[in-house]
């Protein structure tokens, strides 16, 4: 009887270290092309995520700029809505940890490990499905912004900047979701998990109001928040260096560099969590 040798179906560390850039960028368009099928096959999970971050602009931006008055010249509308892009994007980018969880109970991740594909390509495909979402959620919130009267101050450039900003600070965010999908593996657990953490960081930052006239014991904290570093940011490139200095006591070069630290710290210490998680199961 003649014994006959299988080969594994997967690939071994070295082997995967030596996949090509060419390789390892078709199996991550890969990965993000099938989480966007799956966006597309549940269009109502596009338009009830945004329906959400719609509410909280046309409240923040009607109930709030009815009684609150920043006294610079700026009316509170504009003062407002960059940061709610801010906020819609963060608490968006939940939806990445929730989707991990499911693959992992639905055993769609031991499927991945199995097959010959890049270890990162998981990671980084839902990263880069993510990332479109987010810009496609952005763009609806801030032609949803204009009709409601909100201006750009700072040209076309700025409002570019802005976009890039919010887009950026939910991919951040995704990668700190993703880290607590594959940590707790429970779907019903990690929106709770992601949410107790950053639902405080928002209100303990620039988001609604001046940090100025924040209580005093919780203006050092906004100060080092970095979602009061996205959301100056933000503010910055949509209104003006001049505005945000009036309003905020900072300037537009000094909040990029801080949110620019802040992103490369967040996606670095989360992304590297992530990718331990993964691969030790």
């Amino acid at each position: 009887m003649t014994a006959v040798s299988v080969e594994p179906a997967g690939l071994t560390v070295d082997q995967r270290a030596a996949l090509s850039p060419r390789r390892v960028l078709g199996d991550i368009a890969l990965i993000a092309g099938r989480n966007l099928r799956k966006v597309q096959r549940s269009p109502g999970l596009i338009v009830f995520s945004t329906i959400q971050p719609l509410m909280q602009l046309v409240l923040f931006v009607f109930i709030f700029g009815a009684i609150a008055n920043i006294g610079t010249g700026t009316s509170y509308k504009d003062f407002v809505v960059p940061a709610v892009l801010v906020q819609s994007l963060a608490f968006a980018a939940m939806g990445s940890g929730v989707g991990i969880a499911y693959d992992l109970q639905s055993g769609m991740v031991d499927r991945f490990r199995s097959l010959p594909i890049a270890r990162s390509a998981f990671l980084v495909g839902r990263t880069v499905s993510d990332s479109l979402r987010l810009g496609l959620q952005s763009l609806l919130l801030v032609a949803a912004a204009l009709l409601i009267g909100f201006h750009f101050h700072a040209g076309l450039l700025g409002a570019l900047g802005m976009i890039v900003v919010v887009v950026l600070f939910g991919i951040a965010l995704t990668t700190f979701s993703a880290f607590v999908g594959l940590a707790v593996k429970d779907p019903e657990t990690v929106q709770p998990a992601v949410f107790i953490p950053v639902l405080p960081l928002v209100f303990t930052s620039s988001a609604f109001a001046p940090v100025s006239r924040l209580p005093g014991w919780m203006q050092p904290l906004a100060k080092v928040n970095p979602i009061t570093y996205a959301i100056d940011t933000a503010r910055g490139l949509a209104l003006g260096s001049n505005t945000l200095y009036k309003v905020s006591h900072i300037h537009l070069a000094t909040a990029a560099e801080y949110f620019a630290l802040s992103w490369v710290l967040i996606v670095g210490i989360f992304t590297a969590l992530a990718v331990h998680r993964y691969r030790v199961g």
